[in-house]
Protein backbone atom coordinates (compact mmCIF):
# COMPACT_ATOMS: atom_id res chain seq x y z
CA UNK A 1 0.00 0.00 0.00
CA UNK A 2 3.04 2.76 0.70
CA UNK A 3 4.13 1.98 -2.82
CA UNK A 4 0.25 2.75 -4.45
CA UNK A 5 0.80 6.06 -1.99
CA UNK A 6 4.22 6.73 -2.97
CA UNK A 7 2.95 6.43 -6.71
CA UNK A 8 0.20 8.53 -6.67
CA UNK A 9 1.88 11.45 -4.88
CA UNK A 10 4.39 11.30 -7.34
CA UNK A 11 2.23 11.58 -10.40
CA UNK A 12 0.80 14.44 -8.28
CA UNK A 13 4.56 16.02 -8.46
CA UNK A 14 4.41 15.36 -12.27
CA UNK A 15 1.35 17.07 -13.43
CA UNK A 16 1.97 19.98 -10.88
CA UNK A 17 5.44 19.91 -13.06
CA UNK A 18 3.64 20.03 -16.16
CA UNK A 19 1.82 22.99 -15.31
CA UNK A 20 4.98 25.05 -14.42
CA UNK A 21 6.43 24.14 -17.39
CA UNK A 22 3.89 26.60 -19.01
CA UNK A 23 5.48 29.80 -17.73
CA UNK A 24 9.34 28.61 -17.21
CA UNK A 25 11.06 30.50 -20.60
CA UNK A 26 10.12 29.47 -24.14
CA UNK A 27 13.72 29.89 -25.39
CA UNK A 28 16.08 27.88 -26.83
CA UNK A 29 18.02 25.65 -24.02
CA UNK A 30 21.26 25.55 -25.94
CA UNK A 31 21.06 28.68 -28.68
CA UNK A 32 18.90 30.95 -26.46
CA UNK A 33 16.78 31.97 -29.34
CA UNK A 34 12.96 31.91 -29.14
CA UNK A 35 11.47 27.94 -29.32
CA UNK A 36 12.10 26.44 -26.55
CA UNK A 37 12.94 24.16 -24.74
CA UNK A 38 14.88 23.15 -27.71
CA UNK A 39 14.34 24.66 -31.09
CA UNK A 40 14.43 22.23 -34.01
CA UNK A 41 18.21 22.86 -35.20
CA UNK A 42 19.17 22.10 -31.72
CA UNK A 43 17.32 19.18 -31.11
CA UNK A 44 18.73 17.81 -34.12
CA UNK A 45 22.13 18.16 -32.99
CA UNK A 46 20.89 16.55 -29.47
CA UNK A 47 19.27 13.51 -31.61
CA UNK A 48 22.74 12.96 -33.50
CA UNK A 49 23.91 12.13 -29.86
CA UNK A 50 21.61 8.84 -29.55
CA UNK A 51 22.09 5.87 -31.03
CA UNK A 52 19.40 3.70 -33.50
CA UNK A 53 18.88 1.99 -30.53
CA UNK A 54 20.36 1.60 -26.97
CA UNK A 55 23.68 0.15 -25.59
CA UNK A 56 25.14 -1.41 -22.73
CA UNK A 57 27.86 0.95 -21.11
CA UNK A 58 30.72 -0.43 -20.23
CA UNK A 59 33.05 1.77 -18.53
CA UNK A 60 36.74 1.53 -18.79
CA UNK A 61 37.72 0.94 -16.04
CA UNK A 62 34.52 -1.35 -14.94
CA UNK A 63 34.07 -0.88 -11.73
CA UNK A 64 33.49 -4.00 -9.20
CA UNK A 65 29.75 -4.44 -8.82
CA UNK A 66 28.58 -2.54 -11.73
CA UNK A 67 25.41 -3.76 -13.11
CA UNK A 68 24.40 -3.96 -16.49
CA UNK A 69 23.39 -0.41 -17.60
CA UNK A 70 21.39 0.36 -21.11
CA UNK A 71 21.88 3.96 -22.24
CA UNK A 72 20.28 5.75 -25.14
CA UNK A 73 22.84 8.25 -26.01
CA UNK A 74 26.50 9.43 -26.29
CA UNK A 75 27.11 11.54 -22.99
CA UNK A 76 28.56 14.24 -24.61
CA UNK A 77 28.37 17.93 -26.47
CA UNK A 78 24.93 19.12 -26.95
CA UNK A 79 23.50 15.98 -24.97
CA UNK A 80 25.38 16.66 -21.97
CA UNK A 81 24.10 20.19 -22.52
CA UNK A 82 20.76 19.56 -21.90
CA UNK A 83 21.01 17.16 -19.46
CA UNK A 84 23.14 20.19 -17.30
CA UNK A 85 20.49 22.69 -18.25
CA UNK A 86 18.11 20.77 -16.92
CA UNK A 87 19.71 20.19 -13.59
CA UNK A 88 21.97 23.31 -12.74
CA UNK A 89 20.21 25.95 -14.97
CA UNK A 90 16.94 25.61 -13.38
CA UNK A 91 15.35 24.42 -17.62
CA UNK A 92 12.81 22.24 -15.99
CA UNK A 93 11.03 22.06 -19.43
CA UNK A 94 13.56 19.97 -20.78
CA UNK A 95 12.10 17.03 -18.55
CA UNK A 96 9.58 15.67 -21.30
CA UNK A 97 12.30 15.25 -24.11
CA UNK A 98 14.92 13.70 -21.67
CA UNK A 99 12.16 11.50 -19.99
CA UNK A 100 11.62 10.42 -23.79
CA UNK A 101 15.38 9.31 -24.33
CA UNK A 102 15.31 7.91 -21.29
CA UNK A 103 12.20 5.85 -21.57
CA UNK A 104 14.20 3.54 -24.49
CA UNK A 105 16.86 2.75 -22.25
CA UNK A 106 14.67 1.81 -19.12
CA UNK A 107 12.46 -0.12 -21.78
CA UNK A 108 15.54 -2.43 -23.34
CA UNK A 109 17.24 -2.94 -19.92
CA UNK A 110 13.32 -4.16 -18.24
CA UNK A 111 13.24 -6.35 -21.81
CA UNK A 112 16.58 -7.62 -21.64
CA UNK A 113 16.10 -9.47 -18.15
CA UNK A 114 13.57 -12.38 -17.77
CA UNK A 115 13.20 -11.54 -14.34
CA UNK A 116 12.87 -8.07 -14.75
CA UNK A 117 9.95 -8.67 -17.27
CA UNK A 118 8.09 -10.95 -14.91
CA UNK A 119 8.43 -8.70 -12.43
CA UNK A 120 6.62 -5.51 -14.65
CA UNK A 121 3.81 -7.80 -15.07
CA UNK A 122 3.64 -9.85 -11.88
CA UNK A 123 4.98 -8.37 -8.16
CA UNK A 124 6.20 -5.05 -9.23
CA UNK A 125 9.46 -3.98 -10.42
CA UNK A 126 11.35 -0.86 -8.25
CA UNK A 127 12.94 1.93 -10.13
CA UNK A 128 15.36 3.50 -8.05
CA UNK A 129 16.70 7.01 -9.00
CA UNK A 130 20.36 7.39 -8.11
CA UNK A 131 20.47 10.02 -4.41
CA UNK A 132 21.56 13.54 -5.36
CA UNK A 133 24.56 14.47 -2.86
CA UNK A 134 23.58 16.65 0.30
CA UNK A 135 25.69 19.29 -1.36
CA UNK A 136 23.53 19.10 -5.06
CA UNK A 137 20.44 19.14 -3.34
CA UNK A 138 21.23 22.29 -1.24
CA UNK A 139 22.14 24.10 -4.08
CA UNK A 140 19.49 23.05 -6.32
CA UNK A 141 16.83 22.81 -4.06
CA UNK A 142 15.73 19.18 -4.95
CA UNK A 143 16.75 16.39 -6.85
CA UNK A 144 15.55 16.83 -10.48
CA UNK A 145 16.29 13.47 -11.45
CA UNK A 146 13.26 12.47 -9.61
CA UNK A 147 10.34 14.17 -11.66
CA UNK A 148 12.41 12.73 -14.86
CA UNK A 149 12.58 9.54 -13.83
CA UNK A 150 8.60 9.35 -13.03
CA UNK A 151 7.64 10.32 -16.54
CA UNK A 152 9.77 7.85 -18.37
CA UNK A 153 8.82 5.34 -16.34
CA UNK A 154 5.07 6.42 -17.06
CA UNK A 155 5.79 5.56 -20.61
CA UNK A 156 7.26 2.05 -19.96
CA UNK A 157 4.10 0.94 -19.03
CA UNK A 158 3.25 -2.50 -16.10
CA UNK A 159 3.79 -2.49 -12.62
CA UNK A 160 6.27 -0.07 -12.34
CA UNK A 161 6.73 1.98 -9.39
CA UNK A 162 9.89 4.64 -8.68
CA UNK A 163 10.72 4.93 -5.34
CA UNK A 164 13.63 6.82 -3.59
CA UNK A 165 14.66 3.53 -1.21
CA UNK A 166 18.32 4.68 -1.39
CA UNK A 167 20.26 7.67 1.19
CA UNK A 168 23.99 8.89 1.71
CA UNK A 169 25.31 7.81 4.67
CA UNK A 170 27.85 10.44 4.22
CA UNK A 171 28.95 13.31 3.05
CA UNK A 172 31.06 13.01 -0.22
CA UNK A 173 33.40 14.99 -2.68
CA UNK A 174 32.43 16.73 -5.63
CA UNK A 175 32.41 13.80 -8.77
CA UNK A 176 33.02 15.86 -11.04
CA UNK A 177 36.68 16.56 -10.09
CA UNK A 178 37.77 12.89 -9.87
CA UNK A 179 39.30 10.24 -11.66
CA UNK A 180 38.16 6.52 -12.23
CA UNK A 181 39.48 5.61 -8.94
CA UNK A 182 39.28 8.35 -7.01
CA UNK A 183 35.39 8.20 -7.77
CA UNK A 184 35.28 4.37 -6.77
CA UNK A 185 36.91 5.15 -3.40
CA UNK A 186 34.89 8.41 -2.85
CA UNK A 187 31.64 6.27 -3.34
CA UNK A 188 32.82 3.36 -1.52
CA UNK A 189 29.93 2.58 1.25
CA UNK A 190 28.44 5.98 0.66
CA UNK A 191 24.93 4.80 -0.12
CA UNK A 192 22.19 2.69 2.23
CA UNK A 193 19.04 1.57 1.93
CA UNK A 194 16.32 3.51 3.83
CA UNK A 195 15.21 1.28 7.13
CA UNK A 196 11.49 1.05 5.57
CA UNK A 197 12.09 -0.03 2.58
CA UNK A 198 13.87 -3.09 3.19
CA UNK A 199 11.14 -5.50 3.95
CA UNK A 200 10.13 -4.81 0.08
CA UNK A 201 13.09 -5.01 -1.30
CA UNK A 202 13.88 -8.71 -0.20
CA UNK A 203 13.64 -10.46 -3.66
CA UNK A 204 12.58 -7.44 -5.56
CA UNK A 205 13.83 -6.77 -8.79
CA UNK A 206 15.29 -2.86 -9.33
CA UNK A 207 16.58 -0.82 -11.79
CA UNK A 208 18.96 2.19 -11.09
CA UNK A 209 18.68 4.77 -13.11
CA UNK A 210 20.68 7.91 -13.18
CA UNK A 211 21.14 10.69 -15.80
CA UNK A 212 24.66 10.18 -17.35
CA UNK A 213 27.13 7.37 -16.90
CA UNK A 214 31.17 8.43 -16.49
CA UNK A 215 32.95 5.70 -14.87
CA UNK A 216 30.06 3.90 -13.52
CA UNK A 217 31.10 4.60 -9.40
CA UNK A 218 27.61 5.90 -8.49
CA UNK A 219 25.79 2.44 -10.44
CA UNK A 220 28.09 0.02 -8.65
CA UNK A 221 27.46 1.66 -4.90
CA UNK A 222 23.94 1.96 -5.52
CA UNK A 223 23.96 -1.56 -6.55
CA UNK A 224 25.91 -3.37 -4.13
CA UNK A 225 24.09 -1.16 -1.17
CA UNK A 226 20.29 -2.61 -3.18
CA UNK A 227 21.76 -6.15 -3.19
CA UNK A 228 22.75 -6.23 0.03
CA UNK A 229 19.59 -5.42 1.59
CA UNK A 230 17.99 -7.89 -0.49
CA UNK A 231 17.11 -7.08 -3.79
CA UNK A 232 16.73 -10.22 -6.03
CA UNK A 233 18.39 -8.62 -9.60
CA UNK A 234 19.82 -5.28 -10.26
CA UNK A 235 19.50 -3.41 -13.70
CA UNK A 236 20.49 -0.21 -14.66
CA UNK A 237 19.56 2.43 -17.47
CA UNK A 238 20.71 5.64 -17.95
CA UNK A 239 20.34 8.62 -21.08
CA UNK A 240 23.35 8.74 -21.92
CA UNK A 241 27.19 7.47 -21.41
CA UNK A 242 30.32 8.72 -22.26
CA UNK A 243 32.04 7.45 -25.11
CA UNK A 244 35.43 7.69 -23.98
CA UNK A 245 34.95 5.30 -21.13
CA UNK A 246 32.00 3.48 -22.36
CA UNK A 247 31.57 1.03 -25.51
CA UNK A 248 29.57 3.39 -27.45
CA UNK A 249 30.60 1.89 -30.94
CA UNK A 250 29.27 -1.34 -30.62
CA UNK A 251 25.36 -3.20 -29.39
CA UNK A 252 26.29 -5.99 -27.17
CA UNK A 253 24.40 -9.26 -27.59
CA UNK A 254 21.05 -9.23 -25.27
CA UNK A 255 22.16 -11.29 -22.26
CA UNK A 256 25.89 -9.88 -22.84
CA UNK A 257 27.92 -9.45 -19.09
Amino acid sequence: MRWHRSARARQGRVVLSDLVDLVLPASCALCHRPGGPLCPGCRRVVEDCLHPAPRIAVPSPCPPGMPQCWVTGEASGALRAVVTAYKDEQRRDLRRPLAAWLTPALRTAVGDSAVARRALVGRGLIIVPVPGSPRARRRRGEVPLRPLVASAVAGLGGRAVVADVIAATRVTRDQSTLDARERASNLAGAMMVRERHLPALRGAVCVVVDDLVTTGATLAEASRALREAGAAEVLAAAIGATRKRADADRTLPRGSP
